[in-house]
């Protein structure tokens, strides 16, 4: 379970670096950018790397995500086909990035607090 809580936390901020770097981008600047595309896909292998070390008992708690598509986009970026289409990478980014941020955060935050609440002694029923 270790390994998944690492897994989820740099999932989350490599979408969240994703974000950042694409704040006030558009899909020509995108187009243009040819840095900003290869920063991108550098973080969508990351995300798709660690998607796949997520285990199985975290995935069916966190059903919300769609961990195959998660896990399949390191496959899908070093297809065979040199080009990849950097319209799906944009639609990527603009739809599915912040809906992953959104679940993660609540998800990998309430996590934290089951296992946080796991490790604290209880001081109900304790004597004086």
């Amino acid at each position: 379970m270790k390994q998944d809580n690492h897994a989820l936390i740099d999932i989350l901020r490599a979408a969240q670096r994703i974000e950042e770097y694409t704040v006030d981008t558009t899909l020509v600047d995108f187009y243009e950018d040819v840095q900003l595309q290869d920063k991108v896909m550098r973080r969508l292998l990351s995300i798709g790397k660690n998607a796949q070390w997520v285990s199985d008992v975290t995935r069916d708690e966190m059903s919300a995500i769609a961990w195959s598509e998660l896990s399949s986009l390191k496959k899908w970026l070093l297809q065979d086909d040199p080009f990849v289409n950097v319209d799906q990478v944009w639609s990527i980014v603009q739809t599915e990035i912040p809906i992953l941020i959104q679940v993660l955060d609540q998800l990998v935050a309430a996590k934290e607090k089951k296992q946080l609440e796991k490790k604290q002694p209880s001081l109900v029923g304790a004597a004086s």
